[in-house]
């Protein structure tokens, strides 16, 4: 993952949090919260005060009795929130600084792109070269995609939708997942066996990344309808994070359920986020 696709990521992350903390924020009393330190027979307590919002007028303080501790509580919760969207706004800002200084260019997919470059690399001789490594990790990862490996014989019955390069796979959406995989010159294993905390899964996609040759698993979770889906999905994520294989890390998730089928705009995202930058022109033709 590219450092601009992370902080893009941590854009809208800041961005969606902002926009739930401005609700929180809007739910709470109005006015703000001000106190005073006093001591009496050498014991130090507090006095806290509430004074209106109002902008252009000079703000009257009200003391708040024991009996309005709540405001008082909901309050010095206003106030924390209202701190962090300061640190929120700060970090929107830095990052808006940075973004301006960034090049639009993408020099890579400018250099693929070209003709004279694009047919040296393209070459049908040169068949390892297609997943854009050093030739030495190239070669390693053209062996890696079509080595023998342990595939889940589980419910083969279900392994009833085709797929461009020959595999069968459980249903459309992985089929969709395998043509992109393919098309970007992604190595893959589908159903590979993975031993993990003493238990044997078959993620959907083993992957290996196309330039770097790090490890990513890629798990969809189609059937969110079903209870026990979702209870056994839930166990088997668990168990991938106290071992290492942590979401948006080394580990890529998407989500369907028969009311909301996987789109394939997210799957373009997920390689973007993971992977490279799509070329626009592909993502229209999609």
């Amino acid at each position: 993952m590219t450092l601009n696709q992370l902080i893009n990521r941590e854009q809208r992350r800041l961005l969606s949090e902002r926009k739930r903390l401005e609700n929180l924020v809007m739910e709470l009393p109005s006015g703000t919260l001000s106190f005073g330190k006093n001591v009496s027979k050498g014991k130090k307590y507090y006095k806290w005060y509430v004074s209106d919002d109002s902008k252009g007028q000079r703000s009257r303080k009200i003391y708040l009795r024991r009996e309005h501790r709540s405001l008082a509580r909901q309050l010095a919760r206003k106030s924390l929130l209202q701190a962090r969207l300061k640190d929120i706004d700060q970090e929107l800002n830095a990052i808006d600084a940075y973004m301006s200084k960034q090049s639009k260019t993408n020099f890579w997919n400018k250099v693929i792109r070209t003709p004279g470059i694009r047919e040296l690399i393209a070459d049908d001789d040169c068949e390892a070269e297609k997943f854009w490594a050093p030739p030495e990790m190239a070669e390693e990862l053209r062996q890696w995609m079509y080595a023998e490996y342990e595939t889940n014989n589980i419910y083969p019955e279900q392994k009833n939708v085709p797929t461009d390069v020959g595999i069968m796979v459980r249903s459309k959406s992985e089929a969709i997942i395998v043509m992109l995989l393919t098309m970007f010159n992604i190595p893959f294993r589908y159903e590979c066996k993975l031993e993990v905390g003493g238990h044997i899964f078959y993620p959907d996609f083993t992957i290996r990344h196309p330039i770097t040759g790090e490890t990513f698993y890629w798990e969809h979770a189609g059937r969110l309808d079903l209870q026990d889906y979702r209870m056994d999905f839930l166990s088997k994520l668990r168990i991938y994070m106290n071992n290492g294989i942590i979401p948006d890390n080394n580990l890529i998730l998407t989500f369907e359920s028969p009311g909301h089928p996987l789109d394939i705009a997210i799957i373009m995202d997920k390689l973007e986020e993971f992977f490279f930058t799509v070329p626009k022109e592909l993502r229209n033709d999609y």
